[in-house]
């Protein structure tokens, strides 16, 4: 297994190097470095922000008070929780999908809506890298509702050296 700090390190010269394109050697360390993990047949994950609601009473002399709460709750849910290996502010699991490799960057402290939080490594079956592609999303919002969905995709991106 290779240091967490050298994987880092890695990942950093392969999205923030070169504008279009990668070195193929750091994309095999990264393939070579992470373990095959079991992955859900379906992702998804959910995360929501509830606006903090109020208190309502009756207070003697006063008469009726409402008192905001200006905490929002949030929550998250991911079916690929635990799946993932953390290598400084990366996110990296190892994927196998239609007889490829595939190494997936989410970038950790990013926010969900934020365009570019992510990267697909696609390897040939040998492990040869082939291209890498970036995360950008698709907004649907609900028009009778305060509900976005958010929807990502993957556009060609870089190229290998």
């Amino acid at each position: 297994m290779v240091d967490r700090f050298v994987l880092a390190a890695t990942v950093d010269r392969l999205i923030y190097g070169d504008e279009t394109h990668f070195d193929p050697e750091d994309a095999r360390i990264l393939l070579e470095a992470l373990p095959r993990k079991k992955t859900p047949w379906i992702q998804f994950g959910i995360v929501g922000k509830i606006t903090g609601g109020s208190t309502k009473g009756f207070a003697a002399g006063v008469g009726d008070v409402k008192i905001p709460n200006d905490k929002d709750r949030q929550f998250e849910y991911d079916t690929t929780s635990g799946i993932h290996t953390r290598a400084g502010q990366w996110k990296l699991v190892r994927l196998g999908k239609w007889g490829q490799q595939l190494v997936e960057i989410e970038q950790v402290m990013a926010d969900v809506t934020d365009e570019g939080r992510g990267a697909l490594v696609w390897y040939a079956p040998d492990g040869t890298p082939e291209r890498m592609d970036i995360r950008f999303n698709r907004s649907l919002r609900l028009f009778w509702s305060p509900v976005t969905v958010i929807v990502p995709g993957w556009k060609p991106w870089k190229t290998p050296a």
